[in-house]
């Protein structure tokens, strides 16, 4: 379970309902929306399936790997007694494969958002804009630009919220590398883990852990409050630090667009060509289109 910002795009026409608009565009992709029931295949060989071994010592199936799916199927519906009708019926299509059905949703993505939330000000409003009563949520400290939680696109300042992205990264690099400044590099905590896994009884997971965190940057970084949590990041020089941070300032986690198409950083071929498509589209629209940041959980 996890919490991720989503970008909605909605039609102007929304502006008298966010809300409601809201959960018309989401209502497709929440996780507790039930569909009509499709196979849910399994992956894998039969042998390999959790209720072979009770199978196996209730003695209804045999010791071997050289299980069929109809095998496992006759057992198991047998072992629990589930009939044609039955929600935990284990099927068998023509081709050999084995499926249960699902009323899932498929396309679930969340189980409930908010606007704002952990996410809030996620948008900086162009200047002199900051008192329209279009903006959701405007707030900030006194003396500096507000921010918001979204509002029509013609009162976002996109390239501004860019630009003070990219100079929050390099400030962080420069404040990161005085840190770090004649530290040895450090090795990343997946070469403690794969020595872990080559020999766990010699090298035990709490020993890996204790050798990647003695290492001179790691203690530099737990010692302080902005990097205490620091993951290895920034051996990419300054530019390309801050340019990267440039490219994922505006769209979130996930994007859904005006369409309802949903796209995602998971599901795109990168994260990178997934925040090079969502920037080019949400600079494209209409000013009328109402952009709002969601605080979502998964």
């Amino acid at each position: 379970m996890s919490h991720f910002a989503l970008v909605v795009a909605l039609p102007g026409a929304a502006g008298d309902d966010v809300p409601g608009a809201l959960r018309a565009a989401l209502a497709p992709f929440r996780s507790d929306l039930e569909t009509d029931p499709y196979p849910a295949y399994l992956d894998g060989a039969p042998a390999g399936i959790g209720c072979v071994a009770a199978l196996r010592a209730a003695g209804l199936l045999p010791g071997h790997d050289h299980l069929t799916w109809d095998q496992v199927a006759e057992a198991h519906n047998r072992r629990y007694g589930y009939g044609p009708g039955d929600d935990d019926r284990l099927h068998v299509d023509g081709q050999g494969r084995a499926y249960f059905l699902s009323t899932d949703n498929r396309n679930g993505e969340l189980d409930y958002h908010l606007i704002g939330g952990l996410f809030a000000g996620h948008f900086l409003p162009l200047p002199g804009a900051g008192a329209d009563p279009r903006l959701i949520h405007p707030a900030g400290p006194a003396g500096e630009r507000p921010r918001c939680d979204g509002g029509p696109r013609a009162l976002l300042d996109l390239d501004g919220h860019r630009d003070v992205a990219v100079r929050q990264a390099a400030g962080r690099h420069d404040r990161w590398t005085a840190l770090v400044d004649g530290l040895p590099p450090a090795r990343p905590w997946p070469d403690f883990r794969a020595r872990h896994d080559a020999d766990p009884a010699g090298y035990p997971v709490e020993r890996a852990r204790q050798d990647h965190r003695a290492q001179p940057r790691c203690l530099a970084a737990a010692g302080t409050e902005e990097f205490a949590h620091w993951d290895g990041g920034f051996a990419e020089p300054r530019d390309r630090y801050a340019a990267a941070a440039r490219e994922a300032a505006v769209p979130g986690h996930a994007l859904l667009r005006l369409d309802g198409t949903w796209t995602d950083a998971d599901a795109a071929p990168s994260r990178d060509a997934y925040l090079r498509a969502a920037n080019g589209y949400l600079d494209d629209l209409d000013g009328g289109t109402i952009l709002v940041a969601l605080d979502c959980h998964c």
